[in-house]
């Protein structure tokens, strides 16, 4: 299939006719016809933005492949890639309703106490001796792990 050809299809496909498509990227009607039947080439700049008004990749409309054999070179992602970003994710939102939950409690707790045990504070004196101290710790160890599978996922989609 050639440039033409694909540039042809994929305007009808988006419903574009040849003057809306030129209109779009600033050239004449005539360009584009001449581009579709391969009379002449789009330059450079022209063919990027036909890529994104197409939202397909330069691979495919330039390279002589269909777009069926680009689709099936890439390889599908395993299941557990899959679902890593909602693991992730999940235990990010985990870690911010604990941390959110036990620094609301310490406040509440703060603002009903009348004496201090040491000079860290009422809120500090609240997140050292009752509950609130290690709902906020457990969220924040939950946050940074979080982020850390985050890390390791961009590391792996830069790999592929």
């Amino acid at each position: 299939m050639t440039i033409g050809e694909k540039i042809s299809l994929r305007r009808r496909t988006a419903g574009l006719s040849q003057e809306a498509l030129a209109a779009r990227l600033g050239v004449s009607r005539q360009a584009v016809s001449r581009w579709e039947t391969s009379e002449s080439l789009p330059d450079t700049e022209k063919v990027l933005q036909l890529c994104r008004i197409f939202n397909v990749s330069a691979d495919e409309l330039l390279l002589d492949k269909s777009p069926e054999a680009i689709a099936s070179s890439r390889l599908p992602r395993p299941l557990w890639r899959r679902w890593f970003r909602r693991v992730y994710l999940w235990i990010e939102s985990l870690g911010v309703l604990m941390a959110l939950a036990g620094l609301t409690g310490a406040v509440s707790w703060a603002l009903r106490m009348d004496q201090w045990y040491y000079d860290i504070g009422r809120i500090g004196t609240a997140l050292l001796y009752h509950w609130m101290g290690p709902i906020v710790a457990g969220g924040g160890c939950l946050m940074i792990l979080a982020l850390f599978l985050l890390i390791f996922d961009v590391l792996l989609s830069w790999r592929d």
